[in-house]
């Protein structure tokens, strides 16, 4: 059975992050985005440092899909 077939719903915020590092793996990164978002909106007080990581990680992901290697544009 392939990955994409299963579903998988979270439900506490550290899942959410768990999923969101699983997807990163995998480079599905719109994916892993959303469950980064949904981590950090699920976070509450006690749960701080998983909403700063999973905001972190989405930060990460972004210089990733927007890195631009300077050097092998110009000849």
């Amino acid at each position: 059975m392939k990955k994409e077939n299963i579903e998988i719903t979270p439900g506490s915020a550290s899942e959410w992050y768990d999923l969101g590092v699983s997807l990163m793996r995998e480079t599905r990164f719109g994916d892993a985005i959303n469950a980064f978002n949904r981590a950090a909106e699920l976070a509450s007080c006690e749960l701080d440092d998983i909403k700063k990581k999973s905001l972190a990680s989405i930060g990460v992901i972004r210089e990733i899909i927007g890195f631009v290697n300077k050097d092998l544009m110009n000849p």
